[in-house]
């Protein structure tokens, strides 16, 4: 079961990294191209300021999930920097459940507006792409978030915590 779960993780995170790269060079060839239509030819593309925004939520969106996997992602720790091992560990896994919970809390009410959306057959005014489309990037980003913070409440109930980028090696105790 752990080598199943070691293959799917690592075909997840070469996605997630595809995605990330992938949103990073088009939002980046959109805004230049945006850019230099509009201050040197004073003309442009009516969808690209969306298009831009959307690409790049995508990218920061699955590079949240990125961040979850390598325990990179934004939190505090002043708290669990007093507490022996235990305390940090039962603070993290506390923590991590709480984020589970808002996750799958945001992938219930996303597929919801997902499914009103369509009902309602909504057109994006900039594009012309129907809007369930572009809604349909929060169920599926926070599916991911709950896929990577089930792994995380995984890593702390065994105690296999990884050492975040750049902290403490001896973070969660253990060290002298």
């Amino acid at each position: 079961m752990t080598r199943l779960l070691r293959g799917f993780d690592r075909i997840l995170s070469r996605v997630e990294g595809v995605v990330v790269l992938a949103c990073i060079a088009v939002a980046l060839a959109i805004g230049t191209a945006q850019v230099v239509l509009r201050y040197v030819f004073n003309t442009g593309y009516h969808w690209s300021e969306v298009m831009f925004v959307f690409i790049t939520v995508t990218g920061m969106l699955f590079a949240g999930s990125m961040a979850v996997r390598e325990d990179r992602h934004v939190r505090v720790d002043v708290v669990p920097m007093l507490l022996p091992r235990f305390g940090k560990l039962a603070t993290r896994f506390l923590a991590d459940l709480v984020a589970l919970a808002l996750c799958g809390y945001f992938v219930y009410c996303g597929v919801r507006y997902v499914l009103f959306l369509k009902l309602m057959g909504t057109l994006s005014p900039e594009t012309g792409i129907p809007d369930w489309i572009f809604y349909l990037l929060v169920p599926v980003t926070f599916s991911l978030l709950v896929l990577r913070y089930l792994q995380s409440l995984r890593r702390t109930a065994s105690g296999t915590v990884p050492v975040a980028h750049g902290s403490d090696p001896t973070h969660l105790g253990g060290g002298t």
